[in-house]
């Protein structure tokens, strides 16, 4: 009878198990009024900033009307030429509070092209681009910094491309006593800042390191100046339109809604900052209330190149400076807020190497631990074949 073919395993690729190995993190939920929420629910209280929700004309959605912040560039059609592309650079946002304006409620061309919405930029060096890189402010800054009760209203939309009956403001008579001039912050002996602290007063004229103009922080102004609109309606509503150059309360809550967007009915609440913040967004361009009254006062943010940024973690922003609030300020409170009083938005602090948050982020496995999967796989392979083998070789016997 024929001989029987002798069996040889055949070597097989050495397998993978799944068990053992990490998985890439998941951000854990995150706070809301109404409980945790996933990840990647769209919320305004969701920190991600490719969860952030917006207007239908794609404007942020927060109270103050600020924000947007972009870790790329933006491109956007420009003119009434069909092709004309504009590009902003990557790292931009909006102002938003009494630093806003109408036009940055509207559609790409007007937030962008019609230099009537006030835009920043943040540097872009750091590893961590989904974070928003932050600075510290300088102490000189911090000191003089206006807690008191006259400090400048959190101004807050009401209502977009919208208008109201309006109670005339008081004929304008002498403006220095509302619009001095700030005292300049004294400088900054902090090493990791500039030596030196240049303000100018925030006028409506342009502004080094902003990018568009309004005329609402010089309305809010005037209403202040002219007594408030406590007494007219409730919310403090007033009306600012920046074609126009109408500004002044509203007569009742009753609006109307209009196609333009360069008309937007706002409101005022009274400061209610504790304690000066800590923390401005790197590279930008930095507007707060100068503790000798009049109009706000800017100072660069400045901290170096910004290349490492670490301690990740979400951190609320008042987009009208921009800054960080203390905690406090900012914490979730009442049940009934659909938005929060603050943007939490993720952010790193510049020159920190402390891990933490990072959404652009993912983990793999060390090569350690890689090489380690590896080996052992090949080795059961290996003694499977054998084993097989030998029990072929009896089977023959």
């Amino acid at each position: 009878p024929p001989r029987p073919t002798p069996f040889r395993p055949t070597p097989s690729k050495p397998s993978s198990p799944t068990f053992g190995r990490p998985k890439t993190p998941t951000r854990p939920t995150f706070p809301s009024p109404t409980g945790p929420l996933s990840p990647t629910a769209r919320s305004p209280f969701n920190p991600n900033p490719s969860f952030k929700p917006l207007s239908p004309t794609g404007a942020p959605q927060t109270r103050s009307g600020g924000g947007g912040w972009r870790s790329k560039a933006k491109h956007f059609a420009a003119g009434a030429a069909i092709g004309t592309v504009a590009t902003v650079a990557a790292g931009y946002f909006f102002y938003g509070g009494r630093h806003s304006g109408p036009y940055c409620r509207g559609q790409d061309e007007a937030r962008f092209g019609s230099g009537r919405c006030p835009r920043g930029t943040s540097s872009t060096a750091h590893a961590c681009k989904s974070n928003i890189p932050l600075c510290p402010i300088p102490e000189g800054v911090r000191k003089n910094w206006n807690l008191g009760k006259d400090a400048p209203p959190n101004v807050n939309l009401a209502f977009d491309n919208s208008v109201c009956s309006v109670v005339a403001l008081p004929a304008k008579t002498d403006e220095s006593a509302t619009d001095k001039a700030s005292a300049p912050a004294p400088g900054a002996t902090n090493a990791t800042v500039p030596d030196a602290v240049t303000n100018s007063t925030a006028t409506n004229s342009t502004v080094d390191g902003i990018v568009g103009q309004s005329g609402l922080d010089s309305c809010v102004r005037s209403i202040i100046a002219s007594g408030g609109c406590d007494s007219y309606s409730a919310g403090n509503l007033f009306l600012y339109d920046e074609d126009a150059g109408k500004c002044g309360c509203c007569s009742s809550s009753q609006v109307t809604t209009i196609k333009s967007f360069a008309s937007v009915v706002y409101s005022y609440s009274p400061a209610d900052l504790k304690e000066a913040p800590k923390h401005c967004i790197s590279g930008s361009t930095m507007y707060y209330p100068n503790a000798s009254g009049g109009p706000d006062v800017t100072t660069k943010c400045e901290c170096g190149a910004c290349t490492t940024c670490g301690a990740g973690a979400p951190r609320n922003m008042d987009w009208s400076g921009p800054f960080v609030v203390p905690d406090a300020a900012g914490s979730i409170s009442g049940g009934a807020k659909t938005q929060p009083e603050y943007d939490p938005v993720d952010t790193c602090l510049c020159n920190n190497a402390t891990a933490g948050v990072c959404e652009s982020q993912s983990a793999a496995p060390p090569p350690s631990a890689a090489a380690g999967v590896g080996a052992h796989s090949s080795n059961l392979v290996v003694l499977s074949s054998a084993i097989v083998f030998l029990l072929h070789f009896l089977k023959r016997g």
